[in-house]
């Protein structure tokens, strides 16, 4: 990927002109809540993305990086909201490169360079946004569902379309086992059909053909052996003469038609039918009686209906996203509470099955002969029939739908009732007695005509529940085989982040959790996170484990995600305040691991602890100019750092005015600031606070003390090294840092008022300047005038070994002969 070299930023965000030299190094913005540091990371992530995450996505409504992208005094200005970032590219031999990016037209950034090797850099930066990871987004990585976690993961390893994929082939699998069952109801009505035109109880294969070769023979036709796919009953019947039209009605069928359904009616009105439909009732209504058993089956029926219709992705009844497992394993949890009324209604359903199977007959029945009725000439008004289908239709569908339970009991009241069809039905079979009766041929061929009819009718919809089950075990087997495969794959990819996070993890928290394993378990569409707890065993991170520490996982296991998705490729990434809650004791264990485990990365960092920033700059993993200290922040502005030169300035400038108020209160600020500094960096002794609010009158005493201390020594250690150059250097140096305390007064802070920076905002114009001095000429006895960097005290713990600067211009060895 890339290393930044330089970022300019115009009019962006928080923003109004501030540029930021990295030198590819790490860096870290540092200042208290809403001094500017956030604004850095939104523009880094625009530059190289052209988005802004915290401007998209869930939870920020009408929020754009169109309109909200630029600073709030130019936002009808995009033009003038831009990004420039200048980048060493490693991987092309450390090739220079920038991109330019503005509001107005955030989509067609300028590259310079634009060689292809350089645009397809950029691009691939753009694929991988995750090079951005905030606090927000680092515990998601520990504390989410499974499912999601699942999602996070994957987005970041760049796996998103095999979850896509995923879910594509649950919603074909469900959606192909949803159609079986009006397939197979069709199956059965078409076989009743033909067992009804053929006159047969069983429509197997020697029946068919037992019942179809006599009437071959007495047309002539030579008997069929056998009853393939693509084997017709008429076979040879257009070459025997004996062809022509088929009659609009075939008495013979017509007739069985009619007997069919009245013993269809027989059947639906036998006495042990409605005999069963009481008992039926009677179940029913026990259930009904009680108001929570009625709740457990309405709540039953929903959630079962709810899983039959879940896609693998939304759910059926609100629309919200959830992963499979965890929406099935949610709604059988509630299901197997309902157990019992579960068995209950299954019990009465399959009781209530063969009334079904009546109804459906009865009307399967009247269907074939309102089909017969239109074919006289004009057709007969069989309007009851079709009345009573509806009917017959309605009672169906209610008792397959079990509830309302009242309705359905209601239905099974009326299940066996059938109106008075005698009138009906006798007219349609004295119609059918006035027709001419067909000679044996005739009937025969016609009996193979219609057999063939109800044949083809049979085998499509036999061949379209064959092509259902089929389709609905393919796909059902493609989702097990895809589940199977991309669990192994995962499972290899997670093996090697695993060891990697463990091993990141125990780097941090070498000193109590030096064993500590953890195992990343992906499953279909979800992703278990479990870790070891002092060995008592593993579990969820949020269990057991502080914030702190979880905070810690989040970053190993970010940091080992990216090392595997990138390799040697991960050279930048910016990491948003992650690192606020890791435990005190491990800071520097944290710095440890970045700086030795990923030394070819450059990080970026955001913080308001002062604390962390000393920490990375001990830890050698900040630079002294590889950070951005705010101070404050103005909407007129944007914000302001903390450097001598600016604060001297500033300074200045309020004293042109005569505004000696806000002269005084900054230069109180900036000492305070500058003070607690020089305590950390030379050691020097304070006071303790546990609510760490040290005041000036604390500090800067100690770091002046302090100061004084070190260079005495310093000069006792050239003496007995016999180093009488040295010693005069530092005699020198001690005068100079003598006289700027002493034109501070600072000797006497404690008890002369006029010196106490309380007392500074009273002061005039001319008063006040000589105070400014003498402190401006303090604090540069404390810097190097080379590297114009602070004086610290090596080590940061132990014995003191010496005093220097960054350059080594000063170099005060404390370690006597």
């Amino acid at each position: 990927m890339i290393r930044i070299q330089q970022i300019s930023i115009r009019e962006f965000r928080g923003i109004r002109d501030l540029t930021l030299t990295l030198n590819g190094e790490n860096f870290a913005a540092c200042g208290p809540n809403g001094t500017g540091k956030s604004g850095i990371v939104d523009a880094i992530e625009f530059g190289l993305t052209g988005n802004i995450s915290r401007l998209s996505g869930r939870g920020t409504g009408n929020l754009s990086v169109k309109q909200h992208g630029p600073h709030v005094d130019s936002q009808n200005k995009p033009d003038l909201a831009t990004v420039a970032i200048d980048v060493t590219i490693p991987s092309l031999n450390g090739k220079k490169a920038s991109i330019h990016r503005s509001v107005k037209s955030l989509n067609a950034p300028t590259i310079t360079p634009a060689d292809p090797d350089v645009i397809a850099v950029f691009e691939q930066v753009k694929a991988h946004p995750e090079f951005v990871l905030s606090r927000r987004e680092l515990i998601r990585f520990v504390l989410s569902e499974p499912g999601d976690r699942a999602k996070e993961v994957q987005a970041l390893l760049q796996l998103g379309d095999v979850e896509k994929l995923r879910v594509v082939l649950q919603k074909i699998a469900n959606a192909y086992a949803r159609e079986l069952k009006p397939l197979e109801r069709s199956e059965a009505e078409a076989t009743q059909l033909l067992r009804t035109a053929l006159g047969l109880t069983q429509a197997g294969k020697a029946a068919i053909l037992d019942a179809v070769n006599p009437r071959r023979a007495i047309l002539g036709l030579g008997p069929l052996d056998d009853l393939l796919a693509t084997t017709s009953l008429v076979d040879g019947l257009a070459t025997t003469g004996t062809g022509g039209a088929r009659p609009r009605v075939i008495k013979a069928q017509a007739v069985e038609n009619i007997a069919a359904l009245q013993a269809a009616l027989a059947a639906l009105t036998d006495s042990t039918v409605s005999a069963e439909c009481a008992a039926i009732a009677a179940s029913l209504t026990e259930l009904a009686a009680d108001p929570s058993s009625v709740s457990g089956v309405k709540e039953e029926g929903l959630l079962t209906a709810a899983l039959d219709l879940y896609d693998g992705e939304h759910c059926p009844v609100c629309d919200k996203a959830f992963d499979e497992e965890g929406f099935v394993a949610h709604l059988r949890g509630k299901l197997s509470h309902l157990a019992a009324i579960s068995a209950r209604k299954r019990g009465i359903q399959v009781r209530i099955a063969p009334i079904l199977d009546l109804i459906r007959g009865a009307g399967t029945a009247i269907a074939a002969t309102i089909t017969d009725s239109q074919g006289f000439t004009p057709p007969l008004d069989l309007k009851a029939l079709g009345d009573f289908k509806q009917v017959l239709l309605g009672r169906y569908r209610q008792l397959e739908a079990f509830l309302p339970i009242d309705d359905t009991v209601a239905v099974l009241g009326v299940a066996g009732s059938v109106p008075d069809l005698d009138a009906v039905i006798g007219t349609v079979s004295a119609a059918v007695a006035a027709l001419p009766e067909p000679s044996m041929q005739d009937a025969a061929r016609d009996f193979l005509t219609v057999g063939q009819e109800r044949l083809d009718q049979f085998r499509r919809a036999r061949q379209a529940l064959a092509v259902g089950r089929a389709r609905a075990e393919r796909s059902a087997k493609a989702f097990e085989i895809f589940g199977d495969t991309t669990t192994k794959a995962l499972e290899r990819i997670y093996e090697e982040v695993q060891d990697e996070f463990a091993e990141c993890y125990r780097v941090i928290n070498s000193d109590d959790e030096s064993g500590f394993t953890a195992a990343l378990l992906p499953s279909i569409g979800k992703l278990a996170f479990d870790v070891d707890f002092y060995g008592r065993g593993k579990f969820p991170p949020g269990a057991y484990h502080s914030e702190g520490h979880q905070d810690g996982m989040g970053l190993c296991l970010y940091l080992s995600l990216m090392k595997h998705l990138l390799g040697t490729g991960f050279t930048f990434a910016v990491l948003d305040d992650v690192l606020m809650s890791v435990d005190k004791g491990h800071r520097r264990e944290v710095c440890t691991l970045l700086k030795d485990r990923f030394p070819d990365t450059q990080f970026i960092f955001t913080t308001h602890d002062d604390v962390w920033l000393r920490h990375m700059r001990a830890e050698g993993i900040i630079k002294s100019k590889g950070l951005a200290h705010f101070r404050t922040w103005t909407v007129e502005t944007g914000p302001t750092e903390w450097t001598n030169a600016s604060v001297w300035e500033e300074i200045d400038a309020h004293l042109v005015l005569n505004e000696v108020s806000k002269a005084a209160g900054m230069l109180r600020r900036f000492l305070e600031y500058y003070a607690a500094e020089a305590c950390h960096r030379l050691r020097a002794p304070v006071e303790f606070r546990g609510d760490a609010q040290f005041m000036l009158g604390d500090t800067m005493p100690a770091a002046i003390g302090e100061f004084g201390k070190l260079i005495k020594k310093a000069k006792d250690v050239a003496n007995s090294w016999g180093q009488s150059e040295i010693v005069a250097a530092i005699v020198a140096r001690e005068a100079d840092f003598t006289a700027a305390k002493q034109a501070t007064n600072v000797d006497q802070w404690q008890v002369n008022t006029s010196v106490h920076y309380n007392s500074w905002a009273d002061l005039g114009k001319g008063d006040f300047a000589p105070v400014v001095t003498a402190f401006r000429a303090l604090v540069s006895s404390f810097e190097c005038s080379t590297c114009e960097q602070m004086y610290s005290v090596t080590p940061e713990r132990g014995p003191k070994g010496s005093v220097r600067c960054q350059c080594g211009e000063l170099n005060l060895n404390l370690v006597a002969k």
